[in-house]
């Protein structure tokens, strides 16, 4: 797990120390008014056979994948506060995945510990090649929701 969330730390360290356009510009990160919201996409299979410690502590957060379920997803919600990255967790997260087929799936993600700080994840079947349609809804403790859509292209 750590190697894994290693990786994505240090695919997230440059957007968070990078000027502001840069960070609208990456596919993986969006910049809200009051946070940034980054989603990583990892195989099933990856994380059982290169990540088996990782993939432990994700069934314990999330319970076993279903027999579709083909990937993780996982949700940082974040912000720079004084040059440092302080992470949320005060939010209810969901997500929809919506296949090239335009076969869709919306479901509540689990809050899971990370080494920075709270993340949120879930399960999904993600089989199909192409454009997906990641849609992330961030709900507040006041019941104000936000839509944050990604594009991701599966090879």
């Amino acid at each position: 797990m750590k190697t894994r969330w290693l990786f994505l730390l240090l695919l997230l360290l440059p957007l968070v120390y990078a000027q502001e356009d840069d960070i609208l510009k990456t596919p993986l990160t969006k910049r809200l008014a009051n946070m940034n919201v980054s989603i990583g996409v990892v195989s099933i299979q990856e994380l059982k056979s290169t990540f088996p410690r990782a993939y432990e502590l994700l069934v314990k957060s999330h319970g076993e994948p279903k027999a579709y379920d083909t990937h993780h997803l996982a949700v940082a919600l974040w912000r720079e506060e004084k040059d440092n990255v302080k992470y949320l967790s005060d939010y209810k997260v969901e997500a929809e995945v919506r296949s090239p087929l335009l076969r869709a799936e919306r479901k509540p993600l689990t809050k899971y510990p990370h080494q920075y700080g709270d993340n949120y994840g879930g399960w999904f079947q993600m089989s199909d090649k192409g454009l997906y349609s990641i849609n992330i809804y961030i709900k507040d403790d006041k019941g104000k929701v936000l839509r944050v859509n990604f594009d991701y292209f599966m090879q």
